[in-house]
């Protein structure tokens, strides 16, 4: 059972942080012995209190012996992090500093391997993508959207290149988070994608292209990765921001590291492995595509 203070607290984080925070605070409760954690939390308050060459550093030294304890335990770092957080938690609740340096406190170990995509293991991953997935993998692979990005287009952000059978298709758009106007391009293997996606289907300009979750779409790049990997835990291309990264990646790898902050780039892959740079003017940026074999 926890006192009054704990409860309080408890009462007032949300139930995803509470499912953490009170096992947490049920160890350090474990480990404190008879006293309650409001006991600990008065300790500290007193102790703050008096002048510096007084005080006996309880916060530290407690903070420091706790995580001692849940190491002799055989805790994994990350939940020792996360356990000496919730009681840190608790102390900012009731305004009360605690400091978690020079408590010997474990370095959280990497969840994620960095893998970098090389272009044949991006595209043999992406060819095993079911759809619509794998027209939204290519989209953010060609031209560095991000996948809520991808996942706002509307049939009227495309319908007018589409209908016309443009190529490269144009995406005069606006950065959702920072509300910035930049204009990018999707090459023929996108665009291709695209149209077997909605191949058979009617929209309204208003429609959007892709009716999935952004959820879906990370869970079964998951089930896929681990389908084609053998040592899948913390295979850190198994996830869809890693399209953008991998992008910046193939950009540095072929010296084309600038590009305008308006206008994007874009990738040819897999029929082609070349770069553009897209220069101001809708009709310039596409010429540069199309004379780099991007569609």
């Amino acid at each position: 059972m926890f006192d009054a203070d704990t409860e309080e607290f408890l009462n007032h984080v949300q139930f995803s942080s509470r499912r953490i925070q009170g096992p947490g605070l049920r160890s350090f409760q474990e480990f404190y012995g008879s006293g309650s954690l409001k006991d600990f939390l008065d300790r500290v308050e007193a102790d703050q209190r008096l002048p510096r060459d007084l005080r006996k550093r309880v916060a530290r030294n407690t903070i420091r012996d706790f995580v001692s304890w849940l190491q002799k335990k055989g805790y994994a770092p990350k939940t020792i992090r996360a356990y000496v957080a919730s009681v840190q938690s608790m102390a900012k609740y009731f305004d009360i500093p605690l400091s978690t340096r020079y408590t010997n406190l474990p370095s959280a170990l990497p969840v994620s391997k960095k893998e970098p995509w090389t272009i044949e293991r991006i595209t043999a991953f992406i060819d095993s993508l079911k759809m619509p997935h794998r027209a939204v993998a290519a989209i953010i692979l060609q031209n560095d959207l991000s996948l809520s990005d991808v996942l706002a287009l509307g049939y009227g952000d495309i319908r007018h290149e589409l209908e016309a059978g443009t190529v490269p298709l144009c995406l005069d758009l606006t950065r959702i988070k920072t509300d910035v106007p930049f204009m990018t391009f999707i090459g023929k293997w996108a665009v291709s994608l695209l149209k077997r996606h909605l191949k058979g289907v009617v929209l309204e300009d208003e429609d959007k292209l892709f009716k999935v979750s952004q959820r879906e779409i990370e869970q079964h790049f998951k089930r896929v990765a681990k389908s084609i990997v053998e040592d899948y835990k913390g295979f850190n291309p198994a996830r869809p921001h890693s399209l953008r990264a991998a992008f910046k990646t193939f950009l540095t790898t072929t010296k084309l590291t600038h590009c305008s902050p308006n206008f994007g780039w874009t990738i040819g892959l897999p029929s082609s492995r070349g770069f553009m740079l897209a220069s101001p003017g809708k009709d310039g940026d596409r010429h540069t595509a199309s004379k780099l074999s991007l569609g």
